[in-house]
């Protein structure tokens, strides 16, 4: 349960953001954030961004022509990943909060959608239709932030996933919510 004081305060945090970033670009158009007690990292342009609290500065780390899409910020607060489809499909990269040359982690044709971090942030938790035979349905998988070969995490069907605070249990998500921001919502999706 969030307390009210963490109401409070990603409301002033949301605020500050909207703020700070239209006083810069006059847009009302930011999408998809996550937060620390450091950044809000955000979508804008299908370009991924940073606004940092100690500096009061928004930063765009992603500069393509691609589609960017949910990033995420890592435990540590150090590296955001996000989806991106620069190279074809969607695939998985990182890159330090402070911008740089992302780097991507997944490689599979059938594509991969960032869903977040393991709670140690060694690896990124993301969905993949891939290795699914005769239909097409998604399963979580982790890909080390190194690199390297990618983990099921469970043969359970799923779109999206939560770890338990000591990272040995997970809830899952088996539908896709099509609408997130639930925009003229006039009901479905239970």
């Amino acid at each position: 349960m969030i307390s009210v004081q963490k109401i409070s305060q990603r409301i002033f945090a949301l605020l500050a953001l909207f703020i700070g970033f239209s006083s810069v670009a006059q847009t009302r158009l930011l999408r998809q954030p996550d937060m620390n007690s450091n950044h809000i990292v955000f979508t804008y342009g299908s370009d991924v961004w940073a606004y940092s609290f100690q500096t009061q500065e928004t930063k765009r780390i992603t500069s393509t022509p691609a589609l960017e899409a949910n990033p995420m910020l890592s435990p540590d607060g150090k590296w955001i990943t996000f989806t991106s489809n620069r190279s074809g499909s969607a695939s998985v990269y990182i890159v330090s909060v402070d911008g740089g040359q992302p780097k991507r982690l997944t490689w599979h044709p059938n594509g991969s959608g960032v869903r977040g971090w393991t709670n140690d942030g060694k690896s990124v938790l993301y969905v993949s239709s891939r290795d699914v035979a005769p239909g097409r349905y998604n399963r979580l998988w982790t890909v080390p932030v190194e690199g390297g070969a990618p983990s099921l995490v469970s043969a359970q069907w799923g779109f999206s996933g939560s770890y338990s605070s000591n990272g040995k249990q997970m809830v899952i998500d088996k539908m896709s919510r099509w609408d997130g921001e639930w925009r003229a919502y006039r009901g479905g999706q239970n």
